[in-house]
């Protein structure tokens, strides 16, 4: 409708303006400031648009993965991030600031947690390289008008030109020209190449994921290409040049032989992809026979799927007898711990959750219902600090801004407990109660001038996005 692209072009107008503030008085060139800063706005943007996994034991799985490999790249200005999108379509992606997609559809391809490292680590060396900073600068074309041009993909949505936009990088937005140069490719094959043997991995996996995709074996639902190969050229030319790298590396390492790593976790990790998020049917007609065969995964997956349908006395024995075949696995106890709280067993969820952190201490899922767990046993100080060490996810799961606020207002510490709240209805685009408890956390912070200040900006913000609101309402 004509009003939708009308609010669109405002809405571009609008940031055409923050993004060319930025930078006044100069010609088009990022700093590492103002790449962060797009970065957050573009992840603003695409949160919108597109489906994310929100599952706690993918998310945990995925960023860990993704640490593993960050850890080998030593020192970086990134603070890297990577999501999961809900589509079944063989893609992945990095955005400016250290932001790397990667899609159902094409973790449903791979065998391995090498093969999902690989990937992580080409797009972890798109970043570290800086390429979409360089096709920024490289291209005329592609300055503020041609980032208005990616946004305007997101804001108007639907159609496949749109959503090629938001998924390819930002080169080329004048004729759509979404790839990589060759050249782009080639480096972030071999720093990815780097980093993913660095941190343990068969070298032969980058190969045969990228072979899986070259070779038509992510044929589905009528696709005709897979849409990783629309941003990242000559694949089929980079199988054999990644089996050469590896056939050297095979070389080097000699009799030491790859690395030992634990990767026993990503059968688990795909059963919840398939049990949270494909079809109910095909997903348990996938597990049932593993599951009478005791294979843990299928018990685990087939757990999943019944804990997802509200099947939590079907649930429990099926993931208990995949935590028997699999002690050693956080997600497993996790998820475990999860359908314990679900049958009123709380203190039986402490212990497995208690388990699955002292195996993964980073697994934020794990800290956030053991402190559900502890809150509920009255040991709120505890449920507090468990809180607090996994703070800094919240941006990506407002549950904890929530859970913060109830613990906090529960021991009447008001100010910050309205703080909390104002940040999980912000991000819940529920303008009216984020201002509210925002208005309330700054009536009682008085005393704190550098959150006063943070917090007049942030109201600002937020009237803003409420108006914007209210007036598109209106035009409907």
């Amino acid at each position: 409708m004509r009003w939708r692209r009308w609010i669109a072009v405002a809405t571009l107008a609008s940031f055409c303006w923050a993004v060319g503030g930025l930078a006044p008085g100069r010609s088009w060139a990022l700093s590492l400031s103002e790449e962060k800063e797009l970065g957050e706005k573009l992840l603003e943007k695409i949160r919108e648009v597109l489906p994310l996994v929100e599952d706690g034991e993918i998310f945990t799985y995925v960023q860990a993965v993704g640490n593993r490999i960050v850890k080998q790249m030593g020192t970086t200005s990134y603070d890297y991030k990577f999501f999961v999108v809900d589509q079944p379509v063989p893609n992945a992606f990095a955005i400016p600031g250290g932001n790397i997609f990667i899609y159902r559809g094409i973790m449903e391809l791979m065998s391995s947690e090498g093969e999902l490292a690989s990937i992580l680590a080409h797009e972890l060396a798109h970043i570290e390289a800086r390429h979409i900073y360089r096709r920024i600068e490289d291209s005329r074309m592609v300055n503020v008008a041609a980032i208005a041009g990616m946004l305007a993909g997101i804001l108007l949505g639907g159609g496949e030109a749109a959503q090629a936009v938001v998924m390819g990088s930002l080169a080329g937005a004048k004729s759509f020209e979404l790839k990589y140069s060759r050249d782009n490719e080639t480096e972030a094959d071999q720093l990815g190449f780097r980093y993913f043997c660095a941190a343990g991995y068969p070298p032969e996996d980058m190969a045969s994921i990228m072979q899986k995709m070259a070779q038509g074996s992510w044929r589905s639902g009528g696709s005709r290409i897979p849409s990783y190969l629309s941003t990242h050229p000559a694949l089929g030319e980079r199988v054999q040049y990644l089996n050469e790298l590896a056939a050297q590396q095979r070389k080097k390492m000699g009799k030491k032989g790859t690395p030992t790593i634990n990767t026993g976790d990503f059968p688990v990790m795909q059963a919840a992809l398939v049990a949270q998020y494909g079809d109910p049917r095909a997903a348990q007609a996938r597990f049932q026979e593993g599951v009478q065969k005791g294979d843990t995964a299928a018990l685990y997956g087939m757990g999943t799927l019944h804990l997802r349908q509200g099947n939590v006395k079907e649930a429990l024995p099926l993931l208990q007898q995949a935590a028997r075949g699999n002690s050693a696995n956080p997600f497993i106890l996790s998820t475990l711990g999860s359908a314990y709280i679900r049958a009123g067993q709380p203190l039986e969820a402490r212990k497995v959750l208690e388990s699955a952190l002292l195996l993964e201490p980073s697994a934020f899922i794990a800290h956030f219902r053991l402190a559900l767990v502890l809150q509920d046993l009255g040991e709120k100080d505890l449920a507090l600090e468990h809180l607090q060490q996994i703070s800094d996810m919240a941006p990506i799961f407002p549950e904890i801004d929530y859970r913060l606020g109830v613990l906090l207002g529960q021991m009447n510490r008001l100010g910050p407990a309205h703080l909390h709240l104002g940040r999980y209805y912000e991000r819940k685009q529920d303008w009216s109660l984020a201002l509210f408890h925002y208005e309330k956390a700054r009536a009682l912070l008085r005393e704190s001038p550098d959150k006063m200040q943070d917090l007049d900006k942030t109201l600002k913000e937020v009237e803003k996005k409420k108006k914007e609101a209210q007036w598109r309402n209106v035009r409907k």
